[in-house]
Parts: C-alpha cells; sequence; structure tokens
C-alpha cells in the first residue's frame, strides 16, 4: 500500500510520508514544545531517524522566544559536533508555526528508565564506572570545542542507552557556549537538582557545571536518591557502620569507596572553584578508581551503596545489607 502524504505539516501521522521522505512510523515522545517521531528515511535505505517537532502555534510570546533560542541552539551545536556519543543531525526545515530537526534515531531507553528496571534501582559499581567514564568522555569533547560547550541539562532522562551500553547525549535545547568575560548567563537554566548553583542566575556557567551535574549523576546511580527531591543535599554514599574489621577486601573496598566519596564530593562542592578543575581531572581520577576494582573484586563480593528502608527508618545495617554479590 503506498503512504498517503502529510499534507498538513501539524499531522505526523503513522503510515504517511512527511516531506516525500521521510515515512512516519509513529510518536515516541511528548513534551515541552512538541514532540519526537519515529521515522524511516526513504531516500536513505530506510535508516531510522527521529524528527523533533517544535510547535510554535499557541504558544506566548515569552515561550516562543523560549523555544526559538531551544530550536538554534540546538541546530547551531549539532551541526558542528561529531561524536560517538552525541546523535547526528542530518537536516533540519521549517514550516509556518513548526519547526524540525532530523537526527539519529537511537534504539534503546532513557538512563532514567534503565535505572528504574534495576532491582532496588541499584546498579552494579563497574556500571557505574564504565556509565561515568563514558560521560567524561563527551564530556571532554564538548568542554574541548572553541569556545567550549556547556551541556547544562546532564540528568539520566537527557541521557540514551542502547542495549550494548552506548550512551548517547540528547536535548541540546539549553546546552550553550562559554562566553569568556560575560559576568552570568542571561537567563537561569537546568532542571531541579542537577544544575549547578551557578546556573541560578548568579555567575555564568562553565565547564565545570557540568561537573557538578555529573557528580550529581553519579550519586543517584551509586544510591538511587533522586537529587530533585532535596537540591544541593547529597547524603555519604553508604553508611558508616558497614565495615567487617576482620575482612581485608572490605579495608580495601573502604579505601576505593572513600576515594570514590571524595571525588564525588568534590564535584558537588557549592564553590564552583572547589570542584576538580576540568572533566579530564575527573576522568582520570575515576578510571584509576575504577581499574582497581577491577583487578580486586571480579570474584568477590561489592560493597552495597545507598540506604535501605530500615537504614531510612533509623534501624543498623545487617551483614546482608552490607556486602552483596557483583
Amino acid at each position: 500500500m503506498v503512504p498517503q502524504q502529510a499534507s498538513d505539516p501539524a499531522e505526523l501521522l503513522p503510515h504517511t510520508l512527511f516531506r516525500n521522505r521521510y515515512y512516519i512510523i509513529g510518536q515516541v515522545g511528548a513534551g515541552g514544545f512538541g514532540s519526537v517521531y519515529k521515522a524511516r528515511d526513504t531516500q536513505s535505505g530506510d535508516r531510522l531517524v527521529a524528527i523533533k517537532e517544535v510547535k510554535l502555534l499557541g504558544l506566548h510570546p515569552r515561550a516562543m522566544i523560549e523555544a526559538t533560542h531551544a530550536f538554534e541552539r540546538e541546530v547551531s551545536l549539532l551541526s558542528q559536533l561529531d561524536h560517538p556519543n552525541l546523535p547526528h543531525l542530518y537536516e533540519h526545515f521549517r514550516s509556518p508555526g513548526h519547526w524540525y530537526l532530523v537526527m539519529d534515531f537511537i534504539v534503546g531507553e532513557t538512563l532514567e528508565a534503565y535505572q528504574g528496571k534495576a532491582p532496588n534501582r541499584h546498579l552494579l559499581l563497574s556500571e557505574v564506572f564504565a556509565i561515568g567514564l563514558q560521560l567524561c568522555t563527551v564530556l571532554h569533547y564538548l568542554h574541548s570545542q572553541q569556545p567550549p560547550i556547556v551541556f547544562r541539562d546532564l540528568k539520566p532522562a537527557n541521557i540514551m542507552r542502547t542495549p550494548t551500553g552506548q550512551l548517547y547525549l540528547i536535548d541540546f535545547g539549553i546546552a550553550r557556549s562559554f562566553k569568556p568575560g560575560q559576568a552570568k548567563d542571561t537567563i537561569a537554566l537546568g532542571s531541579l537538582g542537577y544544575a549547578a548553583p551557578e546556573q541560578y542566575g548568579k555567575a555564568q556557567t562553565t565547564p565545570r557545571a557540568d561537573i557538578y551535574s555529573l557528580g550529581a549523576v553519579l550519586h543517584q546511580l551509586l544510591t538511587a536518591r533522586d537529587p530533585s527531591e532535596t537540591p544541593f543535599r547529597f547524603l555519604p554514599l553508604r553508611p558508616k557502620s558497614h565495615s567487617d574489621p576482620g575482612s581485608l577486601t572490605t579495608s580495601i573496598v573502604d579505601v576505593l569507596v572513600n576515594q570514590l566519596e571524595t571525588l564525588i564530593a568534590s564535584m558537588l562542592a557549592m564553590d564552583v572553584n572547589k570542584r576538580p578543575p576540568d572533566i579530564a581531572c575527573v576522568k582520570q581520577e575515576l578510571q584509576e578508581i575504577s581499574t582497581i576494582w577491577s583487578s580486586i573484586c571480579k570474584s568477590f563480593w561489592r560493597p552495597k551503596l545507598g540506604y535501605s528502608q530500615q537504614m531510612r527508618n533509623g534501624g543498623g545495617a545487617s551483614a546482608a545489607q552490607v556486602n552483596r554479590p557483583l
């Protein structure tokens, strides 16, 4: 059956052909100023693409300005970037009241959804290291641009994960280039709990704002605690009454976890000048901890990070709660 032409750009209906090229499979997301559709590019071997639609019709003037700026930022940044952890932008176009981005369709789920499926929402420490190192790699790429690009909205909902574990940053709507000499950002942007203090209009965001956000993401992956519930307040990675004094393995793991906790605490410093100087330093230290962890714990147990319901209610920690198999 020949697909119908989508005559009205406002109606990207399933089984219609949009712009004589994109066969619409269906809507896969909606929110903010528009929707995202899964489609096949019939002029590129039926390659799967995501069509991001921004709807301007009916928006208040202020919202229209915000949507316009977000669209232009995303087009400007993605057009100049090429990295394995970033979606590729194929084209962009406009029609009356509607703007569109066509980019890679990423098969997978958000890191937020992935963590939600894990037992008690806790990921293995080795997996958190792998996630952290991938994010460090792509953030280093962004921060190495001239001028540096600050993502400004790093959170599990903006990170896609494929079935093989490949990560992609999505939604560059509020990313921006660092402007030397500018005192503060024009407007405050970011997500509550993940955004650094300076993103609330007190100073210009620098690459160190992304370091703060990465610290919040790592903390959430390790403890299953949502930082948006208590912004700027991060508990230790695990309770203090956890060690078995008679175990050498426990002592070694304690040192590693303490080192990881110190790193994350420094990333979450309220004072931007007390955070690591750049993401390369974060990656180096995270890699060192990961390497040691891998070499000594392949066939041992791992510490259980975070807090059980009993601990939250004031109870103690049993050995079974503290230690957990790899």
